[in-house]
């Protein structure tokens, strides 16, 4: 019997994942409900913690709340875009989340607009296991996307 020395890599993307949000227990249940075996999850709490993070590695996704300090999860997304758009090399943006809070949740003009500027869906600031499998609706598309050779959405 002839052994290999190689070892087999798991099939598959390995995505990243930005959640920034002031409330640390916010951050936890997001972690708890999406990391895994092909998603690594990294936290930020505040805005300049997250253009930090962003500034470090690439995220193929940013869940960040919309109130976050010093300057809000839109300023983030917007501010990273611009970043990226100035790269030698074109780099794909990450999609976006936003966290809402239970009184601006339900107001479609808000989400209506926040769609128009890209962001790809929402989460309630206290989020449920819902919020798991919009997660990976996005990266499911995201996959896709990558395979069809399509240029994900800003």
């Amino acid at each position: 019997m002839v052994t290999s020395n190689v070892i087999p890599l798991p099939a598959g993307p390995h995505w990243r994942v930005l959640i920034a949000h002031r409330r640390h227990e916010v951050r936890d249940v997001l972690r708890t409900l999406i990391e895994g075996e092909t998603v690594a999850v990294v936290e930020a709490a505040d805005a300049e913690s997250a253009l930090a993070a962003l500034d470090r590695a690439r995220f193929d996704l940013l869940i960040l709340e919309l109130d976050l300090p010093l300057k809000d999860g839109v300023s983030v997304m917007q501010i990273h875009r611009m970043l990226l758009a100035h790269e030698r090399i074109p780099v794909e943006a990450p999609a976006v989340i936003l966290t809402l809070a239970p009184e601006v949740r339900g107001v479609t003009t808000l989400t209506d607009h926040l769609r128009t500027l890209g962001v790809a869906g929402f989460i309630d600031d206290a989020p449920r296991a819902d919020a798991a499998a919009l997660v990976e609706e996005i990266l499911r598309t995201r996959a896709a996307d990558r395979v069809a050779g399509k240029p994900a959405a800003a």
